[in-house]
């Protein structure tokens, strides 16, 4: 004689499977799984299969499909070959979560260093931080050096790509003196003086003549020691001595053509 298979109450199912009673009599109502018994007295036994069922559902869930999908897709499914196709397009889905967790992490690990070294509640500042990391401007740590007055005058400056533009020239003329440093050249030979020259003139050309921009760009120059380095920055920092020397040799030659001018 066949033994009777023995049925679980919707108590053991949940218990086993570390749901809640109610969890289970929900995907009952929707017609996900219902009890292979109800007794007359109104209890609802479910089977080994049932329970299989159950199982697979909250692994389903786990992997993030809806419980529609999981009831009009997924457990349908006739082939490995379509269910596969689901569990595919549900992995790529999460994979894309994943991207997407990680970059505000990262974008929140930024802005909680750059909060702290702010060190006050200053949500004007704050914003422009996170739009700036939100574009993945990796000139986000300016904000917290300059005041606003002078920051606000630097974006006017660096629209439509300026900005940029301007750091490639600066970018170009430190890899033309890292070529006279490693040619053996002095920063106060004539080359050195020229480059000199136009490094100075890129400088009038950005801050426009304003002298109180120029300063507080020359001393952003030195905090940024303790800043995430950039491309120009690594660069500049190589060849950052010889282009100070050609500087004051360029502005020295320049007081001397005009005492000559004066007499």
């Amino acid at each position: 004689m066949k033994e009777k298979e023995k049925k679980l109450t919707v108590g053991e199912v949940a218990k086993k499977l570390n749901i809640t009673v109610r969890t289970i009599q929900y995907y009952d109502q929707i017609g996900l799984v219902k009890p292979s018994e109800v007794t007359e007295g109104g209890r609802r036994l479910y089977s080994v299969s049932d329970y299989v069922k159950l199982h697979q559902i909250i692994t389903l869930k786990e992997f993030g499909f809806t419980l529609k999908e999981i009831k009009e897709q997924v457990m349908p499914a006739g082939s490995l070959k379509e269910m596969d196709r689901y569990l595919k397009k549900q992995e790529e889905l999460i994979q894309e979560e994943i991207k997407r967790n990680q970059l505000t992490y990262q974008l929140l690990h930024q802005f909680r260093r750059e909060m702290n070294q702010v060190g006050k509640v200053d949500w004007e500042v704050f914003v422009e931080i996170i739009e700036l990391l939100r574009n993945q401007d990796e000139h986000y740590w300016i904000v917290k050096y300059l005041d606003k007055d002078l920051y606000e005058k630097i974006k006017e400056r660096t629209v439509k790509d300026e900005g940029q533009q301007y750091v490639k020239r600066m970018e170009k003329l430190c890899i033309r003196a890292k070529s006279l440093q490693d040619q053996g050249m002095l920063p106060r030979s004539p080359e050195g003086i020229a480059l000199a020259k136009e490094w100075w003139d890129e400088i009038m050309g950005f801050t426009k003549g304003d002298m109180e921009m120029i300063q507080q760009l020359t001393e952003l120059t030195e905090k940024s020691r303790n800043e995430k380095q950039t491309d120009f920055l690594k660069v500049f920092r190589v060849v950052e001595e010889f282009i100070s020397e050609a500087l004051t040799a360029y502005f020295e030659s320049n007081e001397m053509k005009m005492k000559e001018e004066k007499q």
